[in-house]
């Protein structure tokens, strides 16, 4: 495995809830068998990200969490479809694609499951008060929604799962990059030229851990806003910003 994506599956790591700031990484021989990779690699991945200053070496004693990217729930999570009820909107969903399929290495990882274990993939395009607004392109395991449908998500995923299984969610972890739209999505997005978009990468969890939705939503950005208010503690900063 190439120190990069083990750098990338870390940073991850240390900005969800495994860890605390303060904790003690697991030692090189451990993430070397984590991984199934080489001493070399797992150092440069850990030099990468003591250069993002979210760790730091002690001699002697180990390597520690020294901050997080984001360290602060700043709002609830909500559905698409309660986000833009509270602003008094409609939203709709046109499902583009709707298969089941056997995942790749990255999407099995990112879902904890098996190469061997199906998925549903997914995706949508939301429009807002009528107007083409987000595509969202998911991945679900099967064994966990075995009676998921198109209707189904014509509406809301996080609807069906709590009031129709009887689920609890506990939350989601995101990242946020600008990127730019390929061709099909500057046509579903009605964009003008390389006008760049939002892209939101999200994994949500239940409550015991488990993580049953992997999803990318690229969101055109002129007519998105995502404001956040931070609180001041004397802790320290509540959100820090990195750049890759």
């Amino acid at each position: 495995m190439l120190y990069k994506d083990i750098a990338k599956k870390l940073r991850f790591r240390i900005n969800s809830d495994e860890f605390a700031i303060g904790d003690v990484l697991p030692t090189e021989r451990q993430l070397m068998e984590e991984y199934q990779a080489s001493r070399v690699s797992i150092r440069k991945a850990i030099d990468e990200l003591v250069t993002l200053d979210l760790i730091e070496k002690k001699q002697g004693s180990g390597t520690y969490i020294k901050q997080k990217e984001i360290v602060h729930l700043m709002n609830p999570l909500q559905s698409g479809l309660e986000s833009s009820k509270e602003r008094g909107q409609t939203i709709s969903s046109d499902v583009l694609e709707f298969a089941i399929i056997y995942p790749d290495d990255e999407i099995a990882n990112r879902l904890k499951l098996t190469t061997a274990d199906r998925v549903y993939h997914t995706k949508r395009l939301r429009k807002i008060n009528g107007r083409p607004q987000i595509i969202e392109e998911s991945f679900m395991p099967v064994h966990l929604f075995p009676e998921l449908t198109i209707r189904t998500l014509e509406r809301s995923k996080f609807e069906y799962i709590e009031k129709g299984l009887r689920l609890i969610i506990e939350g989601s972890y995101q990242e946020f990059s600008p990127v730019l739209p390929n061709k099909e999505e500057e046509k579903l997005l009605n964009l003008q030229g390389r006008e760049p978009i939002l892209q939101i990468t999200s994994l949500s969890n239940f409550q015991d851990g488990t993580i049953f939705d992997y999803s990318i939503m690229k969101f055109k950005a002129s007519e998105y806003l995502h404001a956040m208010y931070v609180n001041r503690s004397t802790q320290g900063p509540l959100l820090s910003e990195k750049k890759s």
